[in-house]
């Protein structure tokens, strides 16, 4: 293979790192929702995502938690192309309903149940950056296929998919409310 394109197959295969990381931080997050629904059926609550009449959060949210589980299982299992770009919607979906939730003065984003954190932009650009990475990933090739070109099978694609997705929930969950707590502290001379 020229060298060229070793390199592009490289750059797309880290695209695919990114988007399996997507994949799997959709199923914590699902998964959360399903156990504790409480944060995210707030949220939908106050967003009046039905207004013209009320619905319960609760079932609609645990229901949200399954088809983000469902959608990342099957994102990362599968080689469908078309399922890369329902992700990427996902998360432009997810961009909206954060700027939503900052618009209306939320204390919560819902994401991530009690391991939450106050929606901010930042929650708004990283939903835009999974979004992005998913619609790239779209022209190369799936988590699978990465995984088979890898050395000791995998392993190491399947770390770098677990730090990146760990970092990402450290970004939405723990820097929101750190930089919250700093802000707080600047307010009060602390």
């Amino acid at each position: 293979m020229p060298p060229a394109l070793v390199r592009v197959v490289l750059v797309m295969d880290a695209v695919t790192v990114l988007y399996a990381s997507a994949a799997v931080l959709m199923v914590i997050a699902g998964a959360v929702k399903v156990i504790r629904p409480t944060a995210t059926a707030a949220l939908i609550e106050i967003l009046g995502a039905f207004p013209r009449r009320p619905v319960a959060g609760t079932p609609l949210a645990r229901a949200l938690g399954l088809a983000e589980i469902t959608l990342g299982i099957a994102a990362l299992l599968s080689d469908m192309a078309a399922l890369r770009v329902v992700v990427g919607v996902l998360y432009v979906v997810f961009a909206a309903a954060v700027w939503r939730a900052i618009s209306v003065g939320a204390e919560s984003c819902g994401c991530f149940g009690r391991v939450d954190a106050p929606p901010t932009w930042l929650h708004v650009f990283g939903n835009l950056a999974l979004s992005m990475c998913s619609f790239g990933a779209v022209a190369g090739r799936s988590p699978l296929e990465v995984m088979e070109d890898q050395p000791a099978a995998g392993v190491g694609f399947v770390a770098a998919i677990g730090v990146l997705a760990g970092l990402e929930l450290v970004v939405f969950t723990a820097l929101p409310e750190a930089l919250d707590a700093r802000k707080s502290a600047r307010v009060t001379g602390s």
